[in-house]
């Protein structure tokens, strides 16, 4: 069988080597950007979901309150 042998003088290897990290270290950093707005903008939905519940239940509670004040205010007593 033969033996394939790939034999990379160390210049050269040296020199791939470091283009292949300053590409990885580039490529991780605006994948990590590119997260960066999706990410922010899902815990802007969340929070504005969180905020309209919490708005809806309030506004249900008083208008409940507004409805017991009415039925017990003389003022509206027929």
């Amino acid at each position: 069988m033969a033996k394939l042998s790939l034999r990379i003088p160390p210049l050269p290897a040296s020199l791939a080597l470091v283009c292949m990290a300053v590409g990885a270290v580039v490529v991780i950093g605006l994948t990590t950007l590119a997260l960066v707005p999706l990410l922010l903008g899902l815990g802007l939905l969340a929070a504005w979901l969180v905020a309209a519940l919490l708005l809806g239940w309030a506004g249900l509670e008083g208008l409940a309150a507004l409805e017991r004040w009415i039925e017990n205010d003389p003022r509206f007593q027929r």
